[in-house]
């Protein structure tokens, strides 16, 4: 077995996931769990640490690399945003050293911000490690779903701009606290109905999402699909909307887009993009360990 170099932390609010890796960036072990920020009791983040990673370096000899939400203001470490344009090598340039208790030496990557042309701010924490670990050529883009979707694009591995979208925060809310819920039943998978909703978010360009919710409420009235077609017709349409919006956001990229996630949501995203006929490709599922050892070598903390 290679002998280890390195831990990687990949540390959300609600997940906790870490690799061992040797000096050439392969991941030798790997565990993931629910440890996430919200279950730490007391911010014992340091407990919560060791129990997890100590049995691969008992004696805190290997340097460590966190990113995520573990350096956001609820997070361990909160660290200020570094502004676009950013890659590995300004994200080296930008860690955050602490040395626990015990000794263990970590090193905190922080988020990316970026000011759209009309001044407003965008944020982002975790997901500039993953865009690191693709070390993407050219001028791509990239989307990585989830509560808060991310439209990413990255020019030679560097992120140059982003876009949010609130979509999976936005589902669980309209599906669940609004008129919607009235007209759904059981949630049942329907690629067609799916099919359906995106090709109506993503109608006009994305444009009237509004307008497009209330006459998904009416067809449900109106009796054109079954209420157990409702959650995946909603899915759809604002995923449609967002690709729509994002696919705007950088019209002039080349390639495929890269889409960036879990495997459920990245095979969500693909289907919808399907259906809009734009040609996508999923990237590897450790992207952000990958990630994490690029940005390590850059400030040295690997050799």
């Amino acid at each position: 077995m290679a002998e280890a170099r390195l831990i990687g932390v990949d540390w959300g609010t609600t997940s906790f996931r870490a690799a061992l890796m040797d000096g050439g960036g392969e991941v030798l072990d790997q565990m993931a769990g629910k440890d996430g920020l919200l279950s730490v009791v007391d911010r014992d983040f340091e407990g919560v640490l060791e129990r997890t990673i100590g049995r691969w370096d008992p004696a805190s000899a290997l340097p460590v690399i966190a990113s995520g939400m573990v350096t956001s203001r609820t997070g361990w470490r909160e660290t200020a945003y570094l502004p676009c344009p950013a890659g590995a090598d300004e994200l080296a340039g930008a860690l955050t050293q602490l040395t626990t208790a015990k000794g263990r030496r970590i090193a905190f990557v922080t988020g990316l911000s970026y000011r759209h042309d009309d001044g407003s701010p965008d944020v982002m924490r975790g997901e500039e490690t993953q865009i690191a670990g693709l070390a993407l050529a050219g001028t791509r883009l990239a989307v990585m779903p989830g509560t808060h979707s991310k439209w990413v694009r990255v020019e030679d591995g560097r992120i140059t701009a982003f876009r949010s979208a609130m979509t999976g925060d936005a589902f669980a809310a309209l599906k669940d606290h609004t008129v919607l819920k009235l007209t759904t039943s059981d949630w049942t998978t329907s690629p067609e109905a799916f099919a359906a909703g995106v090709a109506v978010g993503a109608a006009d360009g994305g444009a009237g999402l509004l307008g497009k919710l209330f006459r998904q409420r009416a067809g449900s009235l109106m009796g054109d699909f079954p209420a157990n077609q409702t959650a995946e017709r909603l899915s759809g349409l604002l995923i449609g909307a967002e690709i729509a919006e994002g696919r705007s956001f950088a019209p002039a990229v080349g390639g495929p887009v890269v889409i960036v996630g879990g495997e459920a949501l990245a095979a969500r995203y693909a289907a919808a993009l399907d259906v809009l006929g734009i040609p996508h490709e999923t990237a590897p599922a450790n992207a952000a360990f990958a990630g994490q050892f690029r940005i390590a070598r850059a400030a040295g903390l690997v050799r």
